[in-house]
């Protein structure tokens, strides 16, 4: 991807269909959990591209436009969710937005995929999202970084603190 930045930036069609093909499915997936439904999520995608291919100017000096990308996708998940006041979905309901398993016909891997739902929604916020950026957007913690506007170190502890407290929420509650 050497130099998407800047063939993005030059309005290269090709370099938005690459950037899309890179990041497309790890967004939706991430809106999916910010968003708490599909439609939604498909909605801020798409506007999340047309604000990025609006800005193309802007992306001669972003050094990972994937990471970009995310942060605009970030702020247009805050747009929306402050224009539409909705709550977040139920625990049941976001397990299926999170592993293919919870819509299978398999009882074990549905408990086990609703099990683990639960257990992320009871996480703080700040401890989800880098959750979610890390292991569902499947973002590097430098990456992770730039989309919260955070240093690294910082991701790096609530990464840690959210797994240690999945670990014991798993413990405590029996999951």
């Amino acid at each position: 991807m050497d130099g998407l930045a800047r063939r993005l930036s030059s309005g290269e069609p090709a370099a938005f269909d690459e950037l899309y093909d890179a990041c497309a499915d790890r967004l939706h997936h991430y809106l999916c959990l910010r968003l708490g439904s599909r439609e939604d999520a498909a909605d801020v995608l798409q506007e999340t591209f047309l604000r990025v291919a609006r800005s193309r100017s802007k992306l001669a000096q972003v050094a990972d436009p994937i990471a970009y990308t995310f942060v605009v996708a970030r702020n247009e998940a805050a747009r929306w969710l402050s224009r539409t006041a909705r709550e977040r979905s139920t625990c049941a309901g976001r397990a299926d937005l999170l592993f293919e398993e919870a819509t299978c016909d398999d009882a074990d891997a549905v408990e086990r995929a609703e099990t683990l739902a639960i257990a992320l929604d009871r996480l703080d916020d700040e401890l989800s999202e880098v959750i979610e950026l890390k292991i569902y957007a499947g973002l590097t913690f430098a990456e992770v970084a730039d989309v919260t506007g955070l240093p690294p170190g910082t991701v790096a502890t609530r990464y840690r603190r959210a797994i240690t407290k999945l670990r014991e929420i798993f413990v405590r509650e029996r999951l």
